[in-house]
């Protein structure tokens, strides 16, 4: 019954540095206006923490405990061994860089910010790439769950004491956490002691936005904010992981495109961007609602409702909300607006 307690705590922990980071910094985060998305993050974390006990089982009430201790186990195991594994990688190039003076000043951070700005593009070609990059976890939560139907479908699964929703909720699961704690161990280090990344870890960083050089990537939260909808039917889960993706890139895609009318004084963001956000919230919704009734089963009607809820809570985030990450709050607010409709209605 314990092998669930190293993923926990592994997440526990990541919210205690989190914190701890955020807050020591706070003066510095205050006046870049970051400090309530890292305070978030960090709630995130200690979430998924907490969470963790109770999401294999929780759409699989016949998982037997012999089983979903297999499951915890074999998650828990990969995780520590990732850990373990970029604890020395960080270690190892500490050690390099204080031995060789010309290297650790060639690592320097604040160097390293300049030669992110002066690559930086802000055009069409590098949002797209930037926004397939989060396409990947729309990839993951599918392909897995894609795969976990087809084997439920002729008798695999049952035979060895799963079903679809244990069997692609654990690769879905473990497959997600993992790359949260690669980045978010990553960012640790490169916002604290940037000389332990590796030069191949920092060249992943090459890419992103200036605004992130001095916080967590956009990626961790977008993720994290997806664990409370593992508790929902799949339907749900598929339907924020996307609008949280593509409907989001959509808006920035078509804004940065066709974009001539600014949505608010002083805003990047444009009317024609979102509209391309938010039509192609309701849009989503409905598609995903009537692919995948097997698992949800809902009147046109009630599925309209939630396309409709869905759509106006992420014209409210993007009209009203700049300071606080759309990351953040288009899964939490979009998810539990349907959750609710569905529950309730």
């Amino acid at each position: 019954m314990v092998s669930y307690i190293p993923t926990s705590l592994i997440f526990i922990g990541f919210s205690v540095a989190t914190f701890i980071y955020a807050v020591t910094n706070r003066r510095e985060k205050i006046e870049k206006k970051i400090l309530i998305n890292e305070l978030l993050l960090g709630i995130l974390f200690f979430n998924t923490g907490i969470f963790f006990p109770f999401l294999y089982q929780i759409n699989s009430p016949g998982l037997s405990l012999s089983t979903l201790n297999t499951l915890w186990a074999l998650t828990s195991i990969i995780f520590v061994l990732e850990l373990i594994v970029w604890t020395a990688i960080f270690v190892y190039n500490a050690v390099i860089s204080k031995k060789d003076p010309k290297l650790m000043a060639a690592r320097d951070y604040n160097i390293y910010c300049k030669e992110v700005n002066n690559r930086w593009l802000d055009d069409l070609k590098g949002e797209f790439g930037r926004k397939i990059l989060h396409l990947f976890t729309v990839a993951v939560i599918f392909v897995f769950w894609t795969i976990g139907t087809i084997l439920d479908s002729i008798g695999f699964l049952d035979s060895v004491g799963l079903d679809n929703y244990s069997f692609s909720f654990w690769w879905i699961i473990t497959v997600g956490l993992a790359f949260v704690i690669m980045f978010a161990i990553a960012d640790l280090v490169r916002l604290n002691k940037s000389y332990m990344l590796p030069n191949w870890a920092r060249n992943w960083y090459l890419s992103m936005r200036p605004e992130e050089l001095d916080t967590f990537i956009a990626s961790t939260p977008l993720v994290l904010a997806l664990v409370p909808f593992i508790f929902t039917p799949f339907p749900i889960l598929g339907a924020v992981a996307l609008i949280t993706t593509a409907a989001d890139g959509l808006a920035c895609i078509i804004g940065k495109k066709y974009g001539k009318h600014p949505l608010r004084k002083n805003s990047e963001k444009t009317i024609e961007g979102f509209i391309a956000g938010a039509s192609s919230t309701f849009l989503i919704v409905v598609v995903i609602m009537i692919l995948y009734q097997t698992w949800m089963p809902l009147s046109f009607i009630k599925i309209l409702l939630m396309a409709l809820v869905a759509m106006i809570l992420f014209m409210i985030i993007d009209m009203f909300i700049s300071r606080i990450s759309d990351n953040i709050l288009n899964p939490i607010f979009t998810g539990f607006g349907m959750w609710l409709i569905y529950v309730l209605i």
